[in-house]
């Protein structure tokens, strides 16, 4: 806001300024009391009362026609009292987050400087205060000239430091370089970053300089539309150098944790986002392992989801992984295939939310609501407990949890944690969605460099061909695939590759039949010297007879050698869908899956999944829905490390849910998820729903909610939630509201009830 008050207004109005000018402000008030009593009869009582002021202003004005200034403060302050059986406390934190940006737009030469600052004071009664800050300086230049390369260089400045500077101070240089030219096929482009760290406070300094280049080119087709070649070829050096021989100590700012990226087979998402009961294997009372793009994207603030992304039987996490649900209790499982086994250390999951708007950062009590355990695979089906990191540090000033753990080497990994029921502590909503996941490697360890100091340098190159060729282009429609991938990193013992042969066939016999096929023969090898080949086939024939039905019969298998072991895996599934009236689909999946596999000193493993998989969505009414789905499974191995007891195992789940709105006002739903495996008792969740706003389109709003959760070994959760807002603007942003909730959970070892009333008052302008 400064920056915006010492620039000239030149031909703009006051009026125009203060039209581009809005934000809001707001106070709360929340008093909660929790009762818990466990199974010794100990009782215990916690009152909580929290003060919350929390505004936020915006300016976004074009100063000139090309020069657009986006500046802003936002200011929240939270004072939290606890008191009650070995509880006294009283914490203040206040945070503050102003910057401003000033930009020239024009399509050609775009400059733009920046500045931020965040800062947190944090204070507990009877303990001295401490005020954490972030300045970050940033210019921007963008340079996109006609037929030429664009350019776009960057500086950064960041400065992390509390007011003592007895527990941090660091700063932070860093240099960005990308020049990129595109000309038809042809995509070439240069990365340098230039990163400067250094902790004062330890005098430790760590220099880290990487360059990176790209050459793509795809063909135009070629003999006739018949040929398309396209190359890709990439090369990264890092160099990273510390005057400490024990390496940096920023956490992730520290240059020596080299993000690991994820490279799974083409067409393979990267990223695993489901929900399971047991998080070390994944059985039919589990969602099936779920890949998902939008956990590895880069996009930071977009909750990712994993819808459309697996087939049957499986489910979808469509509205994004919740960290908070007091309906459904079962273990958050975010995930990873790198594609090969890679050295991992650190892993950084971050969220977004409505209890993440700016300013957002959760403070310690609640992050340390969440336990995180880390488990490994080698097949992404069966996991391997690996540590139990515990809680994860948050932030300060980023969204995310970061877990550390000692380095291990896998192909997938994964982060485990269970829900929380809600928030304590005010907060304006209980949704938190998980967004991105990151891999980090501490490469601290490489060596040592001169003067008693740490070096790393390292070299990746990757090279990748693909070649289609089409063979037949009517009816069949038939083409040969060639697809080559190398990389080479000079710190790995041996390069990986991967080198894949394959005829892709289609065919429509009439408006009726069609059919697909392919088959691939693979060889490579991984970074550790393994040496591994598959045979891959697929092979589909569909029908659709009545435009309301689809049948389709699909075998697919694979056989694969890696190292001494040997696996095959063949697979039959019978899929039928059809609407058999208007507002009633049903669908019937069939299965049977074999497997085999031979591991060096042990028996043949061999293992038979025969499943069926059938459910209805019938909708009678636009207010009125229905669901119902089972799912049935049985499995018998032998052979292997299996025991007889274990030999064979039946699993079945049944899904039903029900969802009516006889008025616009009034939304009452119900589930009921039953689940039950040889040897394991059987379990029942039960979750019922009601929802009434009587006037949702008034001045004067009255709304009431009611959960009820049902959850193995006989835990009832309870959540009663009326509330009350009045809107006093026409613009319906400024409103004044008040709400009750009362939560009580029951369990045969712990009682607890909470309830809380909270006053909230907004301003918007």
């Amino acid at each position: 806001m400064l920056v915006c008050l010492a620039l000239p207004a030149g031909p703009a109005s006051a009026e125009g300024i203060l039209e581009a000018l809005s934000g809001t402000e707001e106070a709360l008030f929340s008093h909660v009391t929790t009762r818990t009593k466990d199974a010794l009869g100990t009782t215990t009582k916690i009152d909580s009362n929290t003060y919350a002021v929390r505004g936020n202003s915006r300016l976004n004005y074009n100063l000139l026609p090309n020069l657009n200034i986006n500046a802003g403060y936002t200011y929240d302050r939270t004072i939290s009292e606890l008191s009650g059986t070995d509880v006294d406390t009283k914490t203040d934190i206040t945070r503050i987050r102003p910057y401003a940006w000033l930009t020239l737009r024009d399509p050609v030469f775009s400059p733009s400087i920046g500045y931020e600052l965040a800062e947190d004071t944090t204070k507990v009664e009877g303990q001295p205060g401490t005020t954490l800050k972030r300045e970050t300086y940033t210019g921007n230049v963008i340079w996109r000239p006609l037929d030429l390369p664009a350019t776009q260089a960057r500086y950064t400045r960041t400065a992390l430091e509390d007011d003592k500077r007895a527990i941090v101070d660091t700063k932070q240089d860093q240099v960005f370089l990308k020049s990129e030219y595109i000309l038809g096929g042809l995509d070439v482009y240069y990365i340098g970053t230039y990163l400067d760290t250094r902790d004062d406070l330890r005098d430790v300094e760590v220099k880290q300089i990487t360059h990176e280049g790209k050459l793509l080119y795809a063909t135009k087709p070629l003999l006739g539309g018949r040929l398309t070649v396209t190359t890709d070829n990439r090369i990264r050096y890092t160099d990273v150098t510390s005057n400490n021989p024990s390496g940096g100590a920023f956490g992730l700012n520290n240059p020596f944790l080299i993000q690991v990226t994820s490279a799974p087979p083409a067409g393979t998402p990267p990223g695993l986002l489901y929900l399971t009961t047991t998080p070390g294997t994944n059985t039919v009372s589990d969602l099936t392992v779920v890949r998902t793009t939008t956990l590895a994207d880069g996009d930071l603030v977009t909750p990712a989801t994993s819808t459309g992304s697996c087939a049957a039987p499986c489910a979808t996490v469509p509205t994004g992984m919740r960290l908070v649900d007091p309906a459904d209790t079962r273990s958050r499982n975010i995930g990873l295939d790198f594609g090969s086994t890679v050295p991992v250390s650190s892993l950084s999951i971050w969220v977004a939310g409505d209890t993440c708007a700016s300013p957002c950062s959760l403070p310690a009590s609640t992050s340390g609501l969440f336990t995180w355990q880390i488990y490994t695979s080698t097949d992404g089906a069966t996991w391997t407990a690996y540590g139990s990191p515990g809680s994860a540090p948050f932030g300060p000033f980023d969204n995310r949890f970061q877990i550390d753990f000692p380095t291990t080497t896998t192909r997938y990994i994964k982060a485990v944690t269970s829900p929380v029921a809600f928030l304590p502590g005010g907060f304006p909503s209980t949704q938190i969605f998980v967004t991105e996941l990151q891999a980090f490697v501490n490469t601290a360890a490489a060596g040592g460099g001169a003067g008693g100091g740490r070096k790393f340098t390292q070299l990746v190159r990757n090279h990748n061909l693909d070649v289609r060729f089409v063979l037949l282009r009517g009816l069949p429609f038939l083409y040969y695939r060639f697809n080559a991938d190398y990389e080479d990193i000079d710190t790995e013992p041996d390069p990986r590759y991967i080198i894949s042969n394959g005829l892709f066939l289609t065919h429509r016999f009439n408006p009726v039949f069609a059919s697909n096929a392919n088959a691939s023969y693979e060889f490579g090898g991984d970074h550790d010297g393994r040496k591994h080949t598959a045979i891959l086939y697929y092979a589909s024939l569909t029908a659709t007879p009545l435009p309301t039905l689809t049948d389709s019969l699909v075998f697919s298998g694979n056989a694969q050698t890696s190292g001494d072991s040997k696996t095959t895996t063949n697979s039959v599934v019978l899929y039928n869908t059809a609407q058999l009236y208007r507002g009633i689909d049903a669908t019937l999946n069939l299965g049977e899956v074999f497997t085999t596999d031979e591991q060096p000193g042990l028996s043949t493993l061999h293992r038979q999944e025969s499943y069926v998989n059938v459910g209805t969505a019938i909708t009678p009414h636009p207010s009125l829905s229905f669901t119902a789905y089972y799912l049935g499974k049985l499995t018998h191995a032998s052979g292997g490390i299996t025991t007889s007891a274990t030999a064979d195992v039946t699993e079945n789940r049944v899904d039903l849910t029900v969802s009516f709105s006889p008025f616009r006002t009034l939304q009452l739903a119900a589930s009921a998820n039953i689940a039950s495996e040889t040897g394991q008792p059987t379990t029942v969740i039960q979750n019922y729903g009601l929802n009434w706003a009587p006037f949702p389109d008034g001045n004067l709003q009255f709304s009431f909610s009611y959960t009820e959760s049902h959850q193995p070994n006989d835990t009832r959760t309870r959540i009663v939630q009326p509330g009350v807002r009045w809107y006093f603007t026409s613009r319906r942003r400024s409103f004044l509201e008040a709400s009750y909730q009362l939560n009580t959970s029951d369990s045969p070892s712990l009682k607890t009830e909470s309830q809380g009333f909270t006053t909230r008052a907004q301003v918007a302008f």
